[in-house]
């Protein structure tokens, strides 16, 4: 009659349902709890001792949930059964974390000499620290170039331990890698000033295209720095400011520029401030009981004035060994932080 009539129907739908939900007794399976019980909102007053509180009385709820399979067995068309869709859920598979390579090749030193076609010159020694793993992946390394006090010789930054402080912060992934060629003076660089037939001439013209040419040296500017100590500091700074475009970076640790032979064409006194460097890179450093501090002060200001952006540092200390190997990580620090780490931005070394 119900499937004749909708009206009779959905009134005896209704009349069931709510006769189900206000029901008191106990359906099977719902341990004599009524399935849906009242809920109280009168507020009961509290004592703790000092204060009185209302709080809302906390019913508790069925102890069971009610069966309603048995319900659904009474009453079929109140719950009507639905067939699931499972759903397929993807499982994530983590990736393997990229770990860098360590390269496990050490760096190493070698030496060498040029016999310089300048007749005072003689031969000139050189050392050469090569980085870990140099040549493994046939790239060029940038290079630094390490010159010597004037009682000094190629060996002076290798004894303050450049070398081991830039293997240990390759290894550690702390610097790139590179190459630092450490080059003696000898009597061309302590008796002459600059230009023709002079150091300079053999740096440019002789150490370069040797080191370039038996190394894999990055032979462009971006690729070279230049640094000195003493009378080194002054051919670095001498050198930098002739040829900014051969050089990134240059540094004058304790440079002395007392040199009363070298003009002012010549003189980095001078050059610092007159010659056009472009966006070349300048360090000065010395210690303040340094007695060549006068002249390289007053170069750090007339730069300073020109408006010739450079870096200047004051530490404690005199001219003497135990500074410059006091300061040796820093240096390093500062010349190689143009350079990337990853050895795959170098170009390729066609050697």
């Amino acid at each position: 009659m119900c499937r004749r009539t909708g009206w009779i129907y959905f009134a005896v739908c209704v009349c069931a349902f709510w006769s189900l939900i206000s029901c008191t007794s106990a359906l099977p399976g719902t341990g004599g709890q009524s399935v849906f019980p009242p809920t109280s909102t009168t507020p009961q007053v509290v004592s703790n001792g000092q204060s009185q509180t209302q709080v809302l009385t906390e019913i508790p709820l069925p102890t069971a949930a009610p069966d309603l399979k048995e319900i659904n067995q009474l009453f079929p068309f109140l719950f009507p059964t639905q067939t699931a869709t499972a759903t397929a859920v993807p499982t994530l598979i983590p990736l393997p974390s990229a770990t860098p390579k360590r390269c496990a090749t050490p760096g190493q030193m070698v030496t060498g000499a040029i016999d310089s076609t300048n007749p005072y010159a003689g031969s000139i020694a050189y050392r050469v620290y090569l980085p870990p793993c140099y040549g493994a992946d046939g790239r060029f390394y940038p290079t630094l170039y390490m010159l010597p006090g004037n009682i000094h010789t190629d060996a002076i930054w290798d004894e303050l331990g450049m070398d081991e402080t830039a293997e240990a912060a390759i290894l550690n992934n702390t610097m790139p890698p590179f190459i630092i060629v450490m080059v003696s003076g000898g009597w061309l660089a302590d008796n002459t000033s600059g230009g023709v037939g002079s150091y300079e001439q053999f740096f440019m013209e002789e150490l370069i295209p040797a080191i370039e040419k038996a190394y894999c040296a990055w032979p462009d500017r971006s690729g070279r720095a230049l640094g000195g100590m003493s009378r080194g500091g002054y051919w670095a700074l001498e050198l930098a400011f002739q040829y900014p475009d051969q050089f990134g970076s240059v540094g004058g640790h304790s440079a002395s520029l007392y040199d009363f032979y070298a003009g002012p064409e010549i003189n980095p006194q001078f050059t610092g401030v007159n010659n056009a460097l472009g966006d070349l890179r300048i360090y000065f450093d010395i210690g303040e009981n340094d007695g060549y501090m006068p002249n390289i002060r007053r170069l750090h200001e007339e730069m300073s004035a020109a408006g010739v952006a450079h870096e200047w540092v004051v530490n404690a200390g005199y001219h003497e060994d135990a500074y410059w190997r006091a300061h040796t990580p820093e240096y390093l620090a500062w010349y190689t932080a143009p350079w990337s780490r990853d050895r795959n931005t170098y170009p390729l070394c066609e050697q």
